[in-house]
């Protein structure tokens, strides 16, 4: 395996596993910490927007066939 390919991975992986953890965190206070149910009622409606939106698109993506002709040189 090439070391460019390995710093790649190592970097991704990093950034989805400190991602996750502070999602875990935001989470965590938004369900334990007293606020307004408005509040947690519209952070919930902006979130479960934004996961349809990128469900759309990714179905989207899937859908469309590649369609890049071949190139002979």
């Amino acid at each position: 395996m090439d070391s460019n390919t390995v710093v790649k991975n190592l970097g991704i992986g990093l950034t989805v596993i400190g991602f996750v953890l502070l999602l875990g965190y935001a989470l965590y206070n938004f369900f334990t910490i007293e606020s307004s149910p408005i509040l947690k009622m519209s952070i919930g409606a902006i979130i479960a927007g934004i996961v349809l939106v990128l469900l759309a698109l990714i179905k989207e993506k899937m859908g469309v066939e590649d369609k890049e002709i071949e190139r002979r040189y």
